[in-house]
């Protein structure tokens, strides 16, 4: 077993996962069978990469597929965000006239905010569903992997992104390479992911959505810091979205404070037990501004 970032056998193996738990929590909150991912795997484990301090599950082929992400949007419950913070910020990154691409654009909410600023941009999406409704708008959208892109568009784009996509990849170096690939020299690479550090696996390792077949990895800002050392990339900015950007993840945040420490029985755990729960959405509301919060955004310049 090697590392998906960097190829390397550096690994720590972090914990465990029974998969009937897995398959239970994905019936119980969201609705959706997931048995089909799992079949001979009795639990999936989850691994730390030492050289770059990127998370992963194991097995490989445990992911979910297009017709899971169709289930995870069934009867347009909004599973692919028309409001998320790192949109405009990489909007604010992108020039008139230069060429973009966004592997993994859903439904083409992002395309749709570049078209209306004249930005000639075009998709890279799996969800056959999500196509149609961008091709309705007039997006251009297509099914197709990112490494048969690049092969017949090398350094075709200023600008390549992604959001909410790299944490659904297993082999992450194929498809970091061949998103430069894609990039002329010079160009931008951005990339959003949730932030898993501190909430969403340190704080709530059993949060639904965190989990294979959603998730293949698990991202911070030190395995992004990382990735210089390992491709031919230059960091320009590393962000971290405030909590106070989004009220219902701020409630979430404190919840998972809650359990976590008490589940730890800490010194701090004890005290927020006592603690009224209105009153601790309260101070965390109050502190959120200075709060990490749910999401990062990495920028890169291809060398």
């Amino acid at each position: 077993m090697k590392s998906p970032v960097t190829g390397s056998n550096r690994l720590e193996l972090i914990t465990t996962f029974p998969t009937a738990s897995i398959i239970k929590i994905y019936e119980d909150e969201l609705k959706v069978d997931t048995r089909r991912f799992f079949k001979g795997v009795p639990a999936v484990e989850l691994y730390e990469c030492r050289d770059t301090g990127y998370r992963f599950y194991y097995p490989e082929g445990i992911l979910g597929d297009g017709q899971f992400y169709a289930d995870l949007n069934k009867d347009d419950v909004g599973y692919y965000s028309t409001t998320r913070w790192e949109h405009a910020y990489a909007t604010s990154l992108i020039k008139p006239g230069q060429k973009v691409l966004e592997i993994g654009s859903g439904d083409g909410f992002f395309l749709e905010q570049l078209k209306k600023s004249d930005i000639d941009a075009i998709g890279l999406e799996l969800n056959v569903a999500a196509i149609a409704k961008g091709q309705k708008k007039g997006l251009r959208m297509y099914n197709e992997m990112i490494e048969d892109h690049a092969a017949a568009h090398e350094g075709e784009y200023d600008v390549v992104c992604c959001f909410q996509v790299l944490e659904h990849i297993y082999n992450v170096k194929s498809f970091l390479d061949a998103s430069l690939k894609a990039l002329k020299r010079g160009g931008k690479l951005i990339i959003g992911v949730p932030n898993n550090n501190p909430y969403l696996f340190k704080q709530d390792k059993w949060h639904t959505l965190n989990l294979p077949p959603h998730h293949a990895g698990l991202w911070n800002k030190r395995a992004f810091t990382e990735l210089q050392k390992f491709y031919d990339v230059t960091p320009l900015d590393i962000i971290v979205e405030p909590l106070s950007n989004n009220k219902s993840f701020a409630r979430s945040w404190y919840l998972a404070q809650r359990n976590y420490h008490k589940e730890k029985k800490s010194f701090l755990g004890g005290l927020i037990s006592i603690i009224p729960t209105s009153i601790g959405k309260m101070f965390v509301k109050l502190f959120s501004p200075w709060i990490d919060g749910f999401n990062i955004v990495a920028v890169f310049n291809k060398n």
